[in-house]
């Protein structure tokens, strides 16, 4: 199997329509279940930094200056002064593979949390697959003489595949076990080497190369 995101993902209430207009993936036009797969991941955790809020949210708010060095191994390409387009390394599996691209759109921050989420660009709509993407970084500062930020930290994917006719005949729990496996396993990794370099660039661009973090805690969820 393999993943991509393209859509719009700003949340929405039961059935509501996004900020662009566009339906939530259970009230989109169905297609013959046998046709396409449904996959979920989702990845959230805490990371203390040694600084003060405001230091780490004027850093964030840059995101021009540092998206296309945390994103590696991503390649990033920006569209404006809020939109990018990612281009996913080649992965799958049971002989199907994809090297996706889509497009992400940073909202403004509200009260120092930070929204990203995929957005549809021109050509999406022809692509064989269809992902919600949504993720948050809530900026904490904590107590204490040493001034500590902790970042809470929000990833979800809803994503939609449209099978190929030879996958379509192997038994479906084969093909819903291996895609599974497939989106986790890259959410995992993405979402912690993102951590890794956001942290470690944003210490550098305050001269503090090499100064460690601490990652508090880090979970799958449903």
């Amino acid at each position: 199997m393999s993943i991509a995101s393209s859509k719009p993902a700003v949340p929405l209430s039961e059935g509501a329509l996004s900020e662009e207009g566009e339906l939530p993936l259970e009230e989109m036009e169905q297609p013959p279940a046998k046709t396409y797969l449904d996959l979920q991941a989702a990845r959230r955790g805490q990371v203390d930094l040694e600084t003060d809020r405001e230091t780490l949210a004027r850093y964030l708010r840059g995101h021009g200056q540092w998206i296309q060095r945390c994103f590696r191994p991503l390649q990033v390409e920006p569209l404006s002064a809020e939109i990018y387009r990612l281009q996913f390394f080649r992965m799958g599996g049971l002989g199907f593979e994809l090297e996706p691209s889509f497009g992400v759109k940073i909202w403004p921050e509200e009260d120092y949390l930070f929204r990203l989420t995929s957005i549809e660009l021109p050509g999406d709509a022809a692509l064989p697959y269809w992902v919600d993407c949504r993720a948050s970084f809530r900026l904490e500062e904590l107590p204490g003489s040493l001034a500590t930020t902790r970042v809470h930290w929000d990833l979800q994917l809803n994503i939609r595949l449209h099978l190929p006719k030879f996958l379509q005949v192997l038994p479906r729990k084969l093909v819903q076990k291996v895609g599974s496996q497939v989106v986790q396993q890259v959410t995992r990794g993405l979402s912690d080497r993102f951590t890794h370099n956001v942290c470690s660039d944003f210490y550098g661009s305050i001269g503090r190369s090499h100064h460690p973090y601490r990652l508090v805690a880090v979970e799958d969820g449903a």
